[in-house]
């Protein structure tokens, strides 16, 4: 007996594709666009006076016609210069994202309604759109700082048409975020021109360092705290031997004489901080440092 061999078919496999590039080619731009992720929910949120979140998805390639083509007609996006990198960043936000947030400022229930047909924003949406462009550039700024210093502008929304009028093979970064309302997800993203990015690529490459890269706002904020940190500090004043049989015979008024000490070593717990020499200010027992007894710093 014989058995028909089944017919196979070939899978097409574009091998040029730029989603096919692994992101771990560029590390940085990862941690660079978490950064920007959180700061702008940060700024956004004390701007608005709402309550943001924020998670970055991870960033990928992808072809322009692909990018342009996802973008969909009732996107709103913003031009952006980003000074060493030459050409222009998109921000794209979905005019629906927006009204959700200009609800949620104005006290609503901030539901997500897709929009279906493109509209002119109107003068409220405008403003809020400002403080979001505004709390972008800053983001932004604060973000690449990770990689390198950058200078943000804002060059104004772009019509979505225009955008059908560059080359569109050439090769975008597209990387997402999502902006958390309480149980509601706002999607938007940042795009950058690939080739806007490949002169970096040195310093998106490189290994994330270890914790010698601080964050100085962040070890600032940390330090003020610590110095504001209270501590019980305890010295012996003096001490004096006695025994339990002149202990049990002392009497009401009776005096027990105390050593003159000079020098007293105040801690906290079991930690020497400070000698001090003793003594009296306005009547009251003062103690006056004399030696810091400081860890010793390599």
């Amino acid at each position: 007996m014989s058995r028909e061999a089944t017919p196979k078919t070939a899978t097409i496999y574009d091998f040029a594709h730029p989603g096919h590039k692994l992101n771990t080619q560029w590390p940085i731009l990862d941690l660079v666009s978490g950064r920007i992720a959180a700061d702008f929910a940060g700024a956004l949120s004390r701007q608005l006076q709402i309550t943001l979140d924020a998670n970055a998805l991870s960033t990928k390639r992808t072809k322009y016609s692909d990018c342009v083509e996802n973008m969909g007609r009732t996107c709103i996006v913003y031009e952006l210069t980003m000074n060493p990198v030459q050409g222009t960043v998109w921000f794209c936000m979905d005019t629906s994202v927006l009204a959700t947030i200009v609800d949620a400022y104005f006290g609503g229930d901030a539901v997500l309604t897709p929009e279906e047909e493109p509209r002119e924003l109107s003068r409220t949406e405008q403003r809020v759109a400002n403080h979001v462009i505004n709390a972008l550039v800053t983001s932004v700024t604060s973000g690449w700082s990770i990689a390198m210093p950058v200078k943000v502008t804002s060059l104004g929304i772009i019509d979505v048409a225009r955008l059908t009028n560059a080359p569109m093979d050439s090769i975008m970064v597209d990387s997402q975020m999502n902006l958390v309302l309480g149980a509601i997800e706002l999607p938007c993203q940042l795009i950058y021109p690939f080739e806007s990015l490949k002169p970096f690529e040195s310093k998106l490459r490189k290994e994330v360092a270890s914790p010698s890269s601080q964050d100085l706002q962040f070890s600032q904020a940390m330090q003020g705290e610590l110095m504001n940190c209270e501590i019980d500090i305890r010295g012996v004043l003096s001490e004096m031997p006695i025994t339990l049989r002149k202990l049990l015979e002392l009497k009401s008024g009776d005096f027990i004489p105390l050593r003159d000490v000079q020098t007293v070593s105040f801690k906290t717990q079991s930690m020497p901080l400070f000698d001090a020499r003793v003594g009296s200010t306005n009547g009251r027992v003062s103690a006056s440092v004399s030696r810091w007894h400081l860890p010793v710093k390599n």
